[in-house]
């Protein structure tokens, strides 16, 4: 949809988004971030104050692909924008100027959360203290192809989003380890487990045991998997447990991404129900035949 690095104006994204007529007018597509569908777009000033003389401290390490973010005054992890961006259920889109003069945006790339802090101190509109949420995120380009190794071996790739690989899992689901153990979950003959409903969101995959003891709460990630995601699976495994489960079932966590990072091994080190596991595609050429 956009190209990194390349440079957006807001005009320019809402008729990308809205073809026929364009982005709305005012609202918040004036303001430091607005959604579209799950998408969030986020408008972010660096070293230069916004139109509302807000001037945060936001950064970005072009050598690290690294993000620090922070909200509007009086924003926190707790509000429902937040929450669905923590939670993974938000896309955050990210385009930075340096010039707040200058209508157009670089585009950085989606941002995955690294780390959020609640309470840092800023000022509202009026110049009064006030508090928001600071977000640290990667935006590496995780989609593109590693090059090929000097065997020629097939080589690992990822997927260009959690949705691709959430379709190739439920697809290929009995060639897949869990498939011994565990059956996508069912109601009245229905397969109702990908994208199952809670109250703290849809959880990407629910599964249950084939014996029907236990419940399987899958989580994707089609990169990187930080301790964030440990919290995610936990609500809903609560959820699972509280409104699906009996006495007597057991209800299991289970993260799947390309790789993980030492926060997430420590916090899975102290949470004995969750599991992690890696994906893994092979990736070859074949030669056509001209015809």
């Amino acid at each position: 949809m956009f190209k990194k690095g390349s440079k957006y104006s807001r005009k320019d994204i809402g008729f990308i988004y809205f073809p026929e007529k364009g982005r709305p007018r005012g609202g918040a597509w004036d303001t430091g971030y607005v959604r579209v569908g799950t998408d969030l777009i986020v408008f972010m000033n660096i070293g230069v104050p916004g139109r509302t003389e807000h001037d945060f401290d936001n950064h970005y390490d072009e050598t690290n692909q690294t993000i620090v973010w922070y909200g509007k005054p009086n924003t926190n992890s707790n509000q429902p924008t937040f929450k669905k961006l923590i939670n993974g259920e938000y896309n955050p889109h990210f385009f930075a100027r340096w010039d707040n003069k200058n209508p157009k945006f670089t585009y950085l790339g989606i941002g995955k959360i690294v780390s959020y802090k609640d309470g840092v101190p800023t000022l509202d509109g009026n110049g009064n203290p006030a508090e928001t949420i600071e977000v640290v995120l990667t935006c590496q380009d995780v989609e593109e192809i590693i090059p090929a190794n000097e065997n020629d071996a097939p080589v690992v790739s990822s997927f260009a989003l959690e949705k691709h690989l959430e379709d190739f899992i439920v697809k290929n689901w009995a060639n897949t380890l869990l498939s011994k153990n565990y059956d996508i979950f069912e109601q009245n003959g229905i397969t109702v487990g990908r994208q199952f409903p809670t109250e703290t969101g849809p959880l990407d995959i629910l599964a249950i045991s084939k014996d029907k003891s236990e419940y399987l709460v899958i989580e994707l990630k089609r990169d990187r998997a930080s301790d964030v995601v440990v919290g995610q699976v936990m609500r809903y495994m609560g959820w699972v447990k509280r409104n699906l489960a009996t006495n007597d079932q057991i209800v299991r966590g289970c993260i799947i991404a390309l790789k993980d990072d030492p926060g997430l091994q420590h916090a899975l080190y102290a949470s004995s129900d969750i599991d992690f596991m890696r994906y893994k595609i092979r990736f070859d050429l074949v030669k056509s035949e001209k015809v």
